[in-house]
């Protein structure tokens, strides 16, 4: 009897001197969520690697610096843009402005066309793509070849290029998908970014995606797309998750402005749009906007048959 009640009492304080010793071990707290108004413009520079003679490419270079420093975007995305004009344009921002809070470390490129002798035109024979630029500092970037259409783009492999900035839980993207057949090879490839940038929101980040989408926001190719929340008569049977920046513009209402040079073309009867920047909708924690500036001019001759897209939105990050 006194064996077991000395065994028991044991046993009671071996347990109690385990408590006192071993290490508290609390549960990580997620990080806390916070709102952030962030910025962003678009534009793809269409004919711009047309425009090879010095002069004419210093003008297109000069438009997107001056919007730089007029908007003072989060982000900006760039499409068929030569690899000549992005290293133009960054060394500008880099020795004429305090616009990237890290001046080597702020921008990425993705060639989507190597330049050949047989290019004519195009580049001087030098690399043209797509381009992600950023205020805040840059991680490792996301090179996602989509899945090729050679008989409209022969050589030209699209992408989806996407980084993180280090300073907060956000990824920006850029893309460029082609244009014919849409219904086929247009529609595998947003089907594909989408997939990535899921990805990238589940795995906790908050996603602008930047792009010539090359589809109208009314095609059904883009229901996968657009919130529920966005259906109106312009556009809906809508089935995804996401919001566009423009997409309550009170003329043409889950739609939005023209970005190309065409007036008509829209449900509304207004310029058609093509060029994108989606964000998840669960993100969105206040107001967004988005605006189609007039169609830029370099010398006498249209820039590109695209109008500079810009655009902001509250979102939630963390």
């Amino acid at each position: 009897m006194v064996d077991s009640l000395r065994t028991y009492l044991r046993n009671i304080l071996a347990a109690a001197t385990a408590l006192l010793v071993a290490p508290a071990i609390a549960p990580q707290p997620a990080q806390a969520e916070s709102t952030v108004r962030l910025t962003a413009m678009h534009w793809n520079v269409g004919g711009g690697w047309k425009y090879q003679t010095p002069g004419s490419s210093d003008l297109v270079v000069t438009k997107i610096f001056d919007t730089i420093k007029g908007k003072n975007p989060d982000f900006v995305a760039l499409n068929e843009i030569c690899q000549s004009q992005y290293a133009a344009l960054t060394k500008r921002l880099q020795n004429e402005t305090n616009w990237p809070q890290d001046k080597g470390n702020f921008v990425r490129f993705q060639a989507t066309r190597n330049g050949t002798t047989d290019d004519g035109d195009v580049c001087d024979h030098k690399a043209v793509g797509i381009a992600l630029l950023s205020r805040q500092p840059l991680g490792t970037a996301n090179r996602f070849p989509l899945t090729p259409n050679p008989e409209y783009d022969k050589d030209e492999i699209r992408h989806l290029l996407c980084a993180p900035t280090t300073t907060m839980p956000v990824r920006y993207c850029v893309t460029h998908i082609t244009p014919k057949p849409f219904g086929t090879f247009g529609k595998i490839q947003v089907n594909e970014v989408l997939r990535h940038v899921e990805d990238f929101e589940a795995a906790g980040d908050t996603v602008l995606v930047g792009g010539d989408f090359n589809a109208t926001p009314s095609w059904p190719e883009l229901n996968v797309w657009y919130d529920p929340s966005v259906n109106t008569p312009a556009n809906g049977d809508n089935l995804g998750a996401y919001r566009e920046m423009d997409d309550a513009d009170p003329y043409c209402l889950g739609y939005g402005e023209g970005t190309t040079r065409a007036t008509t073309g829209s449900p509304c009867g207004t310029g058609t749009k093509i060029d994108m920047i989606f964000f998840r909708a669960n993100r969105l924690n206040g107001q967004h906007a988005g605006d189609s500036l007039p169609l830029s001019t370099c010398g006498s001759a249209l820039c590109s048959d695209h109008r500079i897209y810009w655009g902001w939105a509250d979102l939630s990050i963390g």
